[in-house]
């Protein structure tokens, strides 16, 4: 995925967080639970992977020729900090499934409170009593 798609992406889940932020998205709170839940359970592998990826940074077994040196540097910023490397795409897609989670989160909770502030407006009018 290019860095202008993941952009787009985080672009994207910004701003449904701060529709879910103002109560503009509501989600079921079943189903908001189980979209946080699998959000963290990305997070978690991306996270992984990135460790993974960090330890790639350290190539060997190139040989000692001057064009050998200069593909293990290839290689190994291929690995991380190069402009587009494996750890660069990996923190950008641990951001947005962070993103989604907490947008989630926040779904959920404006739901319940929209649904508590109901409940106790009918409480309060004597009309929550069956």
């Amino acid at each position: 995925m290019s860095d202008t798609e993941m952009q787009g992406m985080l672009t994207r889940w910004q701003t449904l967080k701060t529709q879910a932020e103002g109560g503009e998205l509501r989600l079921d709170t079943d189903i908001g639970q189980q979209l946080a839940a699998h959000a963290e359970r990305m997070r978690t592998k991306l996270n992984g992977l990135m460790n993974k990826a960090v330890e790639l940074e350290h190539l060997s077994g190139f040989g000692t020729l001057a064009s050998a040196e200069d593909l293990r540097q290839k290689f190994a910023l291929k690995a991380n900090n190069g402009n587009d490397s494996a750890v660069k795409r990996l923190k950008q897609s641990i951001d947005i499934a962070t993103l989604m989670k907490e947008t989630y989160e926040l779904a959920i909770r404006k739901i319940s409170e929209s649904d508590q502030s109901a409940a106790d407006k009918l409480a309060g009018l004597g009309m929550g009593d069956a």
